[in-house]
């Protein structure tokens, strides 16, 4: 995305180089894929890249506690996180709640392997969102 949209600004946000998916979170959402987070390179899809500094903001934080109104006014979402329901729902709420003008979420791994995704995503309609899956 960085290198195809020069005038725009990418917000990233990823747990803590710290994070251990060992150690209690201060959130109380339930955790999963602890497979993927314990093999992370943080950055990895554009450091080094010539968009890097200029356009991507890297920050730290879970998403289930972070106040997502501090990256300002977004209008694309890509939510790419834990995979749980709740995770996904509460993600999306923030991410809308910073565009109270409209945007697009888009939800990465809307598949059978993720049930709480799809469930997620698949009751979005039923409270008056447009959305496609």
């Amino acid at each position: 995305m960085a290198e195809n949209l020069a005038h725009a600004t990418i917000h990233t946000i990823d747990l803590p180089p710290d994070f251990s998916s060992n150690k209690d979170s201060d959130s109380s959402l339930p955790k999963d894929d602890h497979h993927l987070i314990v093999r992370r390179v943080l950055g990895r899809e554009f450091k080094g890249q010539l968009c890097e500094e200029r356009i991507v903001r890297q920050h730290f934080g879970d998403t289930a506690i972070i106040d997502f109104a501090r990256i300002g006014r977004p209008t694309f979402f890509f939510i790419d996180g834990t995979h749980t329901y709740e995770h996904c729902k509460s993600d999306s709420e923030k991410c809308l709640a910073v565009c109270p003008h409209g945007g697009t979420v888009f939800w990465h791994d809307c598949d059978e392997l993720h049930p709480g995704v799809v469930k997620f995503v698949s009751e979005w309609p039923a409270q008056g969102r447009n959305c496609s899956h």
